[in-house]
């Protein structure tokens, strides 16, 4: 039992790890929309994309160390969470890095969570913004007859920034 706690342990840091990066990357990527920086999201995006299949593969580690340790508690699965698991081994070695990792991950969790949040926020008021501009640069357009020149001055029909007429 105390191997099985010690790699959740083991696991719960390196997810802990992989979750402070994806914060640092989520600040990077905000300022990146903020400054229109499109190359610099590029490769923020790019080492986000990097950490992802190892953070699926850590937490499907520790869902697996999550149901040993609940068969040999002897103990449901889906009802063994980390508050419960902190519960059953008070008094063990274990249970003070347990509950530092525990503490650790959620917070780290819930800092990401925070900043994803957030800057999905930002990136939808930059799409309404780049909306709003191509609103008003297309009905700016169908106020002016499309023309150029002598030969269409007559033309009464509305231009469009994206006509893609020759």
């Amino acid at each position: 039992m105390a191997g099985l706690i010690s790699s959740l342990i083991e696991t719960l840091n390196e997810q802990t790890a992989m979750f402070t990066e994806l914060a640092v990357y989520s600040d990077e990527k905000r300022q990146a929309v903020i400054q229109n920086d499109i190359d610099g999201l590029r490769a923020i995006v790019k080492n986000e994309n990097a950490i992802v299949p190892k953070a699926l593969k850590a937490d499907k580690n520790r869902e697996q160390i999550m149901k040993d340790i609940a068969t040999v508690l002897n103990k449901d699965f889906e009802e063994l969470t980390f508050s419960r698991l902190g519960e059953l081994i008070k008094g063990q070695p274990e249970h003070p890095a347990f509950t530092e990792a525990v503490e650790k991950f959620i917070v780290a969790l819930d800092e990401v969570k925070q900043k994803n949040d957030a800057s999905k926020v930002l990136i939808g008021d930059a799409l309404d913004y780049i909306e709003f501009n191509m609103n008003v640069i297309h009905s700016s357009m169908e106020a002016q007859p499309a023309g150029y020149g002598d030969l269409l001055e007559n033309s009464h029909e509305p231009g469009s920034f994206l006509d893609t007429r020759s």
